[in-house]
């Protein structure tokens, strides 16, 4: 096989953009970028507020300029204050209806499944999009109970005394700096108020989402559960299986993770910088190229890179129901354009680029060896006689192919200096070759892999020096292929060669277009059989198909890549996870072979802010749960200050998960006012590269008899940090106090860093007090036993990580925690989103 000759190169893809989950920016109203006194009364104007809550305001902004940055915890240098928007407005008014919301929004919080919990009845959801709560449904029957659920601002317009007497009252103004922030700048949040024994049996939940760049969210939440009350509150912030090329073979995209390779527009190789997962609700759309093995799905606002039909045409009428001609001198000098999937049509060309040469001309294999192998790959494979304890390899060919018998045994004699022996086995009309030798089995597992089914190419074969890739092929030809001839000016002959092993099918297809031949992969059911008497149960077969000398096409090729076209483009609804990846650079990767472009949450290089405050009041027996589960992306500071007092046997309970952010810095706390209370905090953090989770909780023990519990997951990879920051502090008057505390840190690599930075404060000598804490990394024999068991090391080290933070994961409802333990084990196998 030669190389054939290649127009000249195409103008390289310019990339002016990125594409995310970002919905476009159609707010109605958007203040200019600082903070000053005027911003924070014109906020106030803007909402009608009345005259206290303008005072509040503007008081809160002298103490924030007056407070200095914290010094402790994560690095909080980098935040301006002066480069931030702090007021947003994404609709002109909130609306009570789903179907009022602009489609945008709507379309937003689809992805993150605010319709579905209103199928599911839940008692109410709030969502809020950039600085305003723009949805809220609370059902009839709160109402009913006396339940009020609403956001902030409205709280404060319909229900002035009841806010002025709690607002501000618990986390003042002068807390810390980001409390005065959010005290002056505030914005949306929560308003719960539950009262006298009424027990709310549904969670409350609301939905937070920065969609602005430059951004500053800062909600406010105050809810209020009167004696004997119980509530629940959740706050959120929001097709696996697809596989992508690596240079060597396709992977399954969730299995890819940060610092590995892929392949990019340009045929060449860059690295992975982060891997994404993220619910979705809409469209998923599937391509079928010309090859239907080819076939692939994708979001609807994922690009792919292409060329449109209408613009490469022939001024030719279109003849019957064909599709129109297409200029081939048009379509190869075309510039690919990356085009929303949803764009697509049949009759659409698709890019399949050349994978570059990486060999260097290099490679530790000799001719033989390479030879040997492609006859190994069609024809051979690998046994162990433990009777006679006899490694051994077996060549099965047709009795008519004595010619590939003589090579191998010739390839065989001058590798390992060993003469084959040959069984003519005449009742299936084949002759068997058979090598007992233990090097050459492990040499040929190590390369091609044990079975027919699961044949898999290695590293070394895969990168090839060009001019060594047709001593390969042709022998695996030699055994596996099939030509036809047609008759023609040229005389062209269509190849077929047919395998079990669907990963060899489209690692052939990589290696045959390197040396410039652009084969189509057609998928031939298996299923019962009969042979020579004999019921057999086929497998699916692969069979690659091409054909040279042809003097017509619908295949075109440019010295850079192929032009595919699309035979067909489908939808369907789909709701479940999606992942993606960004690429170094190129920002692109091949979905089977073809380019699309990365598509994820809001891609922004400028940073955000998140600073709510909470604050919560429990009176005396009621009970109310706190539940975060925040995804927020790697580009939000994400500081939050949390408290609640609870009173006379009451209970209060924060159940806190972060896995995103940049900057995670939040500590829950509990003021325990009266004999009986009790608190509880239950938190899991997990920090990935350039992450840092600081995160813990605070106990203040005021009365007797009052008990508290910490119990704190830590998880670092691949160099994120963790960091719990605790504090433990006990009066005088609280005697016969119980409290525990354990935090743990489990560190995945060398790279991570765990810290523990407790403190207790204990002013009285009748207390019982437990502390534990360790730092551990997962044990090899754990992982051994488990691997024992046929799982792959990244499955075994979920499993364990799923048992590490299972003391907190199994208080979430059942819906949080599916999602919460996805989006853990999709984190440890460097997918998400």
């Amino acid at each position: 096989m030669t190389k054939p000759s290649k127009p000249s190169p195409q103008e390289d893809v310019e990339f002016s953009y990125k594409y995310g989950f970002s919905m476009k920016d159609t707010s109605v109203f958007k203040m200019q970028k600082g903070i000053s006194s005027q911003v924070v009364s014109q906020i106030s104007h803007i909402k009608k507020e009345p005259k206290w809550m303008t005072d509040f305001r503007l008081k809160s902004y002298k103490i924030f300029l007056e407070k200095k940055m914290p010094e402790w915890g994560g690095d909080l240098s980098h935040i301006n204050f002066d480069d931030i928007v702090y007021f947003v407005r994404s609709t002109d008014s909130q609306k009570s209806r789903w179907e009022d919301l602009p489609a945008e929004i709507k379309e937003t919080y689809d992805k993150i499944g605010v319709p579905e919990a209103e199928k599911k009845f839940l008692a109410g959801v709030s969502a809020q999009y950039d600085s305003e709560v723009v949805y809220e449904s609370v059902q009839k029957e709160l109402g009913k109970k006396g339940v009020i659920f609403c956001d902030m601002d409205t709280a404060v317009r319909k229900y002035p005394k009841l806010v002025k007497k709690y607002f501000g009252t618990l986390i003042p103004s002068h807390d810390n700096k980001f409390a005065a922030l959010n005290s002056a700048v505030w914005s949306g949040g929560s308003f719960v108020y539950v009262p006298k024994d009424v027990k709310v049996g549904m969670p409350l939940q609301a939905y937070f989402r920065i969609n602005s760049e430059r951004f500053g969210q800062f909600e406010r939440t105050l809810i209020i559960a009167e004696k004997g009350s119980d509530v629940h509150y959740i706050e959120g912030c929001l097709p696996i299986g697809e596989q992508i090329c690596n240079g060597t073979s396709w992977v399954n995209i969730e299995s890819v993770q940060p610092e590995d390779f892929v392949m990019t527009h340009k045929g060449t190789l860059s690295k992975v910088t982060k891997t994404m997962l993220r619910k979705y609700k809409g469209k998923m759309y599937t391509i079928q190229p010309l090859s239907p093995f080819n076939t692939f799905q994708l979001t609807e606002e994922h690009p792919v890179w292409s060329i449109k039909r209408e613009t490469v045409l022939i001024k030719r009428k279109v003849r019957n129901t064909w599709l129109s001609e297409v200029d081939t001198q048009k379509l190869v000098k075309a510039k690919p354009a990356f085009i929303p999937v949803k764009d697509l049509k049949k009759g659409d060309f698709l890019i399949f680029p050349k994978q570059k040469d990486t060999s260097l001309g290099k490679t530790n294999l000799s001719d033989a060896e390479i030879e040997l192998l492609g006859y190994y790959t069609a024809e051979g494979s690998t046994s162990y006689n433990r009777a006679f304890r006899q490694y051994y390899v077996t060549f099965t060919f047709s009795e008519n192919e004595k010619h590939f018998v003589d090579r191998v045994v010739e390839l065989t004699k001058k590798i390992i200096n060993k003469k084959p022996s040959i069984f003519h086995d005449k009742k299936k009309h084949a002759l068997v070759t058979t090598v007992y030798s233990e090097s050459l089995y492990h040499f040929c597992a190590l390369h091609c892999g044990r079975y027919a089914h699961s044949k898999n190419l290695s590293e070394e074969i895969m990168n090839l020096p060009t001019e060594k890739i047709s001593l390969f092929y042709d022998a695996y030809f030699n055994g596996d292929g099939n030509t036809a001839y047609r008759k023609s000016k040229k005389n062209s002959t269509l190849n077929r060669a047919s395998t079990a092993s669907p990963r060899l099918a489209s690692q052939l297809q990589i290696l045959l277009s390197r040396i410039g031949i652009y084969s189509s992969i057609l998928i031939r059911k298996g299923g019962p059989d009969i042979i020579q008497g004999r019921n057999i149960y086929r497998r699916d077969q692969y069979v690659i198909t091409y054909t040279l000398n042809r003097t017509w096409s619908t295949i075109r090729e440019t010295d850079e890549y192929y032009i595919i076209p699309i035979r067909s483009v489908t939808s369907k609804a789909y709701h479940d996870y999606v992942c993606n990846i960004e690429v170094e650079g190129a920002e692109t990767y091949l979905v089977k072979g073809f380019v699309v472009h990365n598509c994820t949450a809001p891609i922004y290089v400028t940073d955000s802010l998140h600073a709510a405050v909470v604050e919560i009041f429990v009176h005396e027996g009621a009970h109310v749960r706190y539940t975060t589960v925040q995804n927020w992306s790697n580009n939000v500071y994400n500081l939050v200050t949390k408290r609640a007092k609870a009173y006379k046997n009451a209970l209060m309970e924060w159940i806190d998960c972060n896995i995103g952010s940049k900057l995670t810095m939040k500590y829950p706390s509990v003021y325990l006012m009266e004999e009986g209370a009790r608190g509880e905090v239950l938190s899991i953090a997990y920090a990935h590269r350039l992450q840092h989770q600081d995160a813990g909780a605070k106990m203040i023990h005021f009365a007797p008899n009052t008990s508290s519990r910490i119990v704190s997951k830590s998880i670092s990879k691949a160099g994120g940090r963790t960091s719990y920051r605790g504090l433990v502090q006990v009066l005088p008057e609280a005697e016969n106090t119980k409290v525990f505390v354990s935090c743990d840190a489990l560190l995945l690599d060398e790279e991570s860093r765990s810290d523990t930075y407790p403190s207790m404060k204990i002013k009285n000598n009748n207390v019982q007090i437990q502390h534990e804490a360790t730092v551990e990394k997962i044990g090899e024999e754990k992982l051994f036993y488990l691997m024992s068991r046929g799982i792959s090391r990244g499955e075994a080290e979920g499993v364990l990580v799923n048992g590490f933070i299972e003391p907190v994961a199994k208080e979430i409802p059942l819906e949080y925690s599916i999602e919460l333990n996805r989006l853990m084990n999709l984190e440890m196998s460097g997918s998400v989103g």
